[in-house]
């Protein structure tokens, strides 16, 4: 069920078995704090999203004094994929589109490579639950439609990581998931991976590339600004809980 002031997030909900919506507005004032509680007691909504501005000082003092726990903030970076330094294969390091029979060695990576995400830091979801959310995004990138390629990283013959890639709007792209195993660290391999991704959207016609971290993922930070990308907007997530959920 959806609403002027929220939408319901059926996969959520049942992902992490309670229900979830997401706040439509970006702006919140104290009657719109008030409407908004309302529908989702009504509606029986036990977590709601909501994404301020960063510089909207006068929401997010209303979040705050309604019960809303900040929990992340959200990095928008923005560049040109020609400006993404090209890095060559090397002999520790190979770069391929993924395919299916990839899965095994990328899941475990997939677990484990996003614990700074707001769903890691509020342990409200469940770390497990957590991580098999983005186990689930990278599995449906591999096999299905959901990504539009998959670049893997390979030392030894074994993939050790992964970059999502999603065409968009005619000539813009955005950079999904990024995961790198811990034992491939010090290779260059997220680098390499956006390089190898740069080239493979270049040939698509893509000239503008997106991606979102968090913004205590300062290793991701460097990496696209490393890249020539720069901060295109500054979000903050905020959770709100209505009951215990067990």
């Amino acid at each position: 069920m959806t609403s002027a002031l929220m939408e319901c997030l059926p996969w959520d909900s049942r992902h992490f078995g309670f229900r979830i919506a997401r706040a439509r507005s970006r702006r919140l004032d104290i009657d719109a704090y008030r409407a908004l509680e309302a529908a989702c007691l009504d509606q029986g909504i036990e977590c709601l999203y909501f994404l301020a501005d960063a510089a909207d000082q006068s929401t997010i003092e209303n979040l705050l004094s309604g019960s809303f726990d900040f929990v992340d903030i959200r990095l928008t970076f923005a560049g040109r994929v020609s400006d993404i330094p090209t890095i060559s294969q090397s002999d520790e390091v190979s770069y391929r589109i993924g395919k299916e029979g990839d899965l095994a060695a990328l899941l475990p990576i997939a677990g484990d490579s996003f614990t700074q995400s707001r769903f890691f830091v509020d342990r409200r979801f469940g770390s497990a639950k957590a991580a098999r959310m983005y186990q689930i995004w990278l599995e449906k990138s591999l096999t299905t439609e959901y990504a539009d390629a998959v670049v893997v990283a390979e030392v030894a013959g074994r993939a050790v990581g992964f970059v999502t890639c999603h065409l968009r709007e005619p000539g813009d792209a955005n950079i999904g998931l990024v995961g790198v195993a811990d034992s491939a660290r010090g290779f260059g391999c997220a680098g390499g991976m956006l390089s190898y991704s740069a080239q493979w959207l270049s040939e698509r016609g893509i000239n503008d590339l997106h991606v979102v971290t968090q913004g205590r993922n300062l290793s991701a930070q460097r990496l696209y600004q490393r890249c020539g990308m720069v901060t295109r907007s500054v979000k903050l997530w905020f959770h709100r809980w209505f009951q215990s959920t067990g």
